[in-house]
Parts: structure tokens; C-alpha cells; sequence
């Protein structure tokens, strides 16, 4: 179902509003009346939207994993290197967005549920074919290690306020996770 204008700027609008007020105070301080009022509406029409900001925050984490997701399924065929460049790249324009949904506990999650879009991606790219001895519970096991790795340098990277190139930073991803993966292999051979 196509989105008529007037909404969509409605939406954003709101949720411009609610970014920027994120900037100075936690969701939980933020009211609905506050948003309106900086956004020169009424509260019938955010009502008609969401449910309260909560829910905004909710909806607007939802529409940036989805454009996360779109994005991961374009550059699935470029290769590990270039898709990881490709997310720290868009994690980067991004940046005014992920500040501010961040709260210590909010971006830990946040970033935890890009980590998994990434996850499907890799056993995706990496698990679909058994290249060892390895268990697929152990191949699992082994994924969801590197996608809290992954996610920790990422989450790093950005409360450092993202100062490395993105290629850097994807170089470190490619060899910690090629060095845990030949590790991972050469602990194989020794059972």
C-alpha cells in the first residue's frame, strides 16, 4: 500500500522532532505534548501515527534495520570486505541518527540487532557450505561469537565517535574473524 505524501511528511516531521529532542534528554523525559509543539501539530495527528514515543523509537529502529536489511541484500555479492566497508560506511552517514537513539542500554541493542541482520548474512554467504569437520552447532556457536565481536568493535567505534576510516575498521572485523576461523579449523585437526 503506497504511503500518501502528506504522511510521510507527517512521519518525518515527528520523528525529526523527537531526534532532536533525543539529543538533549532520554525517551523517558520526552512527552508527546513536547513533540508537538516543536513540530507544530496536534496531538490527534501523532496519535494517528504512534502510540507514544516509545513506540516512535520502536518504528524508527525498525525502519533503519529494514534499510539496513535492504542494503545487506545489495551488496551480498561484493564479498565480505566490501559488504563490512559498505555497513561502516552507512553506519556513518547515519551517525546523527544512531546518536541519538543512543542511550548506553538503547544503542547496546540497537547495534545488537543490526549484528544479527549481519549474522544471517554471514551463515548466509560463509554457512551454507560445510568447508570442515565443523559441527553445525559448533559453525553456529562459532557465527554468533564473531557477531558479538563484530558488534563490539562496531559499537567502539562508534562511542569513539567513529575517527578511523571505515576500511580500516573492516579490516580489523576481516582479520579478527579470519584469524578465529583458522583457529577455530587448527583446533579441529588436533582432535
Amino acid at each position: 500500500m503506497k504511503t500518501d505524501a502528506r504522511v510521510r511528511y507527517t512521519r518525518k516531521i515527528i520523528q525529526e522532532t523527537f531526534l532532536d529532542l533525543l539529543k538533549d534528554k532520554p525517551v523517558s523525559k520526552i512527552t508527546v505534548k513536547e513533540i508537538c509543539d516543536k513540530a507544530q501539530i496536534n496531538r490527534g495527528t501523532f496519535y494517528k501515527h504512534y502510540q507514544d514515543c516509545y513506540d516512535l523509537l520502536e518504528k524508527i529502529e525498525t525502519e533503519g534495520i529494514q534499510e539496513f536489511e535492504k542494503m545487506l541484500a545489495a551488496i551480498e555479492a561484493t564479498g565480505a570486505h566490501a559488504a563490512v566497508i559498505a555497513i561502516l560506511s552507512t553506519l556513518r552517514s547515519k551517525s546523527q541518527l544512531i546518536q541519538s537513539i543512543s542511550t548506553p542500554m538503547s544503542e547496546q541493542q540497537f547495534i545488537q540487532k543490526l549484528s544479527g541482520c549481519c549474522l544471517l548474512y554471514i551463515r548466509q554467504w560463509l554457512g551454507s557450505t560445510p568447508k570442515d569437520n565443523c559441527s553445525a552447532a559448533k559453525r553456529d556457536a562459532g557465527f554468533t561469537f564473531l557477531a558479538g565481536g563484530c558488534s563490539s568493535v562496531i559499537q567502539w567505534w562508534l562511542q569513539n565517535g567513529m575517527q578511523e576510516p571505515p576500511e580500516e575498521i573492516a579490516d580489523y572485523i576481516i582479520t579478527f574473524s579470519e584469524q578465529i576461523i583458522m583457529t577455530t579449523r587448527q583446533m579441529d585437526g588436533l582432535h
